[in-house]
């Protein structure tokens, strides 16, 4: 997983892509996944709206996309955390600890000017 930014108030989306020995791995078979950064679990079922999605129309084999931007719990917590990520299948009830991704958080879109 690479280091990617979630900026708060917007709608920009971040997609990884779970792998295992260097494949994409099939997530057909899971029920939910959470994301837990800076104290804040995120959780999904792949809801239509949910902050995270896999196995959706146009999407990679393996790919999940984040859409954080609007997660009140990250707010006030504009920094840089480890995120870790963990699925749920029939295999894995109590949840398997997928991995971690940088992922910053920023409270504003910076902008430069020129002089």
């Amino acid at each position: 997983m690479a280091d990617d930014v979630v900026y708060l108030g917007h709608n920009n989306t971040i997609p990884l892509l779970l792998t295992r020995a260097g494949e994409p791995e099939p997530l057909n078979a899971i029920s939910k996944m959470t994301l837990t950064l800076g104290g804040v679990t995120i959780e999904s079922d792949n809801g239509n709206l949910d902050p995270i999605q896999w196995c959706k129309l146009g999407m990679k084999v393996g790919e999940i996309r984040l859409t954080l931007g609007m997660q009140t719990g990250l707010k006030a917590r504009a920094n840089s955390y480890d995120a870790v990520v963990v699925i749920y299948d029939p295999s894995n009830p109590q949840g398997f600890v997928w991995g971690s991704t940088k992922i910053f958080v920023k409270s504003e879109v910076e902008v430069k000017t020129s002089s």
